[in-house]
């Protein structure tokens, strides 16, 4: 199938399992996988718009995920590692983001999330507020402001928190990033903003096409960022 390419990015609309056999050069997979929970998003009864725009259900997450067509390259993160441990291999580190940061809505979300990593890893706790109302960090969409951050997809990760998990590695500019399971694509956004080269695979038609436009708008801004300096 022919990929949609946006500048250091190559994306693909698919079934990642089938794409895997063509994929060369990788340096690093860092994905949140779907891990069989079956995510249906019921917002604590306070929020109807929430549950409008989410209640498309996460492709493959009615069955349980199996990490091991991944655990073959050199460099893995993956997220949502807490439901999946023992078919993962021993060693590596476990990585936590607080999500709530002592201060986060009293609701009925988790305060936070575990991913594995295949490297020994000193630093593996990253605090960074995603939680309720209070969802806003200047860096995740360039906005700031009570409601900055827009949902783009049930289970999307702040840009910063795929930064962290890509820094883990010291990769050297220009590597090969990546993500199985795009979503609404944080890991894109934050490899090509790195300076990294990045792969994504989506199989939900409409997650992939708001994929493509957050990381094409990424990338735009970018380059408008360095024709100014310039």
């Amino acid at each position: 199938m022919n990929p949609v390419i946006i500048g250091n990015a190559t994306l693909y609309l698919g079934d990642c399992l089938e794409i895997l056999p063509t994929l060369k050069g990788v340096d690093a997979v860092v994905s949140d996988p779907p891990y069989g929970i079956g995510y249906v998003h019921e917002g604590g009864g306070q929020s109807k718009k929430w549950q409008r725009k989410n209640l498309k259900p996460i492709h493959g997450d009615d069955q349980p995920f199996d990490p091991s067509p991944w655990l073959g390259f050199k460099n893995v993160l993956l997220w949502g590692a807490d439901h999946f441990r023992k078919q993962l291999p021993d060693g590596g580190t476990l990585l936590a983001w607080d999500k709530s940061v002592g201060v986060g809505g009293k609701d009925n979300f988790i305060d936070a999330e575990f991913a594995w990593c295949n490297r020994r890893c000193p630093r593996n706790v990253f605090r960074f507020l995603w939680k309720g109302l209070l969802m806003d960090h200047p860096s995740t969409e360039g906005r700031t402001g009570a409601y900055a951050v827009t949902r783009h997809h049930p289970s999307m990760k702040p840009i910063t928190l795929m930064r962290w998990c890509i820094e883990h590695f010291k990769l050297p500019p220009g590597s090969l990033i990546l993500d199985p399971y795009l979503g609404s694509g944080s890991t894109g956004i934050a490899a090509v903003t790195m300076g990294h080269r990045f792969i994504g695979i989506e199989i939900d038609e409409d997650y992939f096409a708001i994929a493509c436009a957050r990381i094409e708008k990424a990338q735009r801004q970018g380059r408008m960022d360095f024709e100014e300096a310039a």
